[in-house]
């Protein structure tokens, strides 16, 4: 074979690898490949109202091909009372969702081939699960409904494998959770309502697929809500719809930049009549929005022009359903598969902070000197922090617990902190109390770590009790 033609097959392989990818993206606009949408009927669903949970009674998976005016939906799940919250697998070749045989079942975790049509139950608790996503490693993660202990019904996360077994609960606290989207360096990100002791507003929390590290993502203005889904775009934008504050029935299109999650806030249609439930961006910055006209009784499918900031043509509207919540059909690359450093028989875990008193809203005069631990229904402790306002603790392993900080008096300071928990053999540090989230730590040794941590109690005889003080060092193992 002579030089000529080895370059023409090189040439014909890179053209063909290029056509390849034209036909599989949804990235050059919307509409290139295929849409999954989520069919709701009118009567079962109002937009504004605070659902837990997106699991709609009747709704049905439909796919539609955007670049085909002629198409009509096809409907993927007519064996099924409901189904919604689809997921497409990296290759593009399945999908995850929740959904129902028959009215009265427990909602269930399925798997969908799309070529085949056909379809597998993948969880088979006696709760009912929602909103499941891929995760790497063969593994998924989901959200169960969990049994009333006398605090409430919660909505926790749990991870399995794709063969259903290997199930573990990776979050602890009294908070309703689901999960929005995998970001690309591996976290989950979930919305999270805490509602014990008290509600609290929904924000988006993130998280290692083992429940580590969990830490706040983003977080609205008040009376505001984030929504059901979110998407990460190569470029570093965020995109996600949240309830206006002004108007609990109206919902706008939000980005945020991922390296500034909390600073980066953009509302992209505050100013355009009509509702906004879902969004799905294209990376020409064109997007496929669920939206509703000032008037209209449902949403319909549309795209939308960011640089003209308008709805362009419709895809699929009807008075008798909603289309909300859109994925595209196509492979993508897989997030970051992070490593799992915990040792599950371990009983617990380590917590470090640097100075309690290094805050983001401080008080003028108020020093405070101590930390309570609280648990779910009783103290756990008080304690002194060191010199430098640092403490350092051991405790058990998936404890939901809060803390908040004493001056001299013994009056709290600041807190309650949102609910926190550690999994087994977990070390976490952090470098203050309620501090900026964006603050790098000093290249300090805090006094606390100089000693054994102090170990909060395994068991009732070793409860430190709420009227007891107990210096760093006291108690170690």
């Amino acid at each position: 074979m002579n030089l000529r033609k080895i370059f023409l097959i090189a040439g014909y392989v890179i053209l063909a690898g290029f056509a390849g990818v034209w036909m599989i993206s949804c990235s050059k606009g919307p509409g290139q490949k295929m849409i999954i949408v989520t069919r709701v009927p009118v009567d079962i669903f109002h937009p504004g109202d605070t659902e837990t949970v997106s699991a709609w009674q009747g709704s049905t998976l439909v796919m539609v091909r955007p670049t085909d005016n002629n198409s009509k939906p096809e409907v993927l799940t007519s064996g099924f009372y409901s189904a919604c919250s689809p997921h497409v697998s990296y290759d593009g070749t399945h999908i995850l969702f929740s959904g129902q045989k028959e009215k009265n079942d427990p909602w269930h975790v399925w798997e969908m081939n799309l070529k085949k049509k056909t379809v597998r139950q993948v969880t088979h608790c006696k709760e009912s699960c929602y909103t499941p996503y891929y995760l790497p490693g063969n593994r998924l993660v989901f959200t169960r409904e969990m049994p009333d202990t006398g605090t409430g019904k919660f909505l926790t996360l749990f991870t399995m494998n794709l063969d259903g077994t290997g199930l573990q609960q990776i979050t602890f606290h009294p908070n309703n959770d689901f999960i929005t989207t995998i970001l690309k360096d591996g976290r989950i990100l979930m919305r999270s309502e805490q509602i014990y002791p008290e509600k609290r507003p929904a924000k988006y929390l993130a998280m290692r697929p083992n429940g580590t590290k969990i830490e706040l993502f983003y977080k609205g203005a008040p009376g505001t809500r984030p929504g059901i889904r979110v998407h990460e775009m190569n470029d570093g934008m965020i995109w996600f719809t949240e309830q206006n504050a002004g108007n609990p029935k109206k919902e706008d299109i939000v980005k945020i930049r991922y390296n500034r999650s909390l600073h980066s806030e953009v509302h992209c249609t505050a100013n355009i009549p009509g509702d906004f439930y879902s969004v799905l961006p294209a990376d020409s910055g064109d997007l496929f929005v669920s939206f509703r006209k000032p008037g209209d009784p449902s949403f319909g499918l549309f795209t939308f022009s960011t640089a003209r900031r308008k709805i362009e043509k419709t895809l699929l509207a009807d008075h008798q359903y909603h289309y909300l919540d859109p994925v595209c059909v196509q492979p993508y690359k897989k997030p970051r598969n992070l490593p799992n450093e915990l040792m599950l028989s371990y009983p617990t875990g380590l917590l470090m902070s640097q100075n309690i008193n290094l805050t983001e809203d401080s008080i003028p005069g108020s020093k405070a000197t101590r930390i309570e631990v609280l648990g779910m229904d009783h103290s756990l402790g008080i304690i002194r922090v060191s010199q430098d306002g640092s403490f350092f603790l051991k405790i058990p392993a998936d404890m939901p617990f809060r803390i908040q900080t004493l001056d001299e008096k013994k009056n709290v300071v600041l807190g309650p902190s949102d609910w926190l928990w550690l999994r087994p053999f977990e070390r976490r540090g952090c470098i203050g109390c309620h501090e900026d989230p964006e603050l790098a730590p000093e290249n300090v040794v805090p006094m606390a770590v100089n000693h054994f941590p102090v170990i909060l109690p395994l068991d009732s005889t070793q409860m430190l009790k709420r009227s007891e003080t107990f210096k760093l060092g006291d108690f170690h193992r």
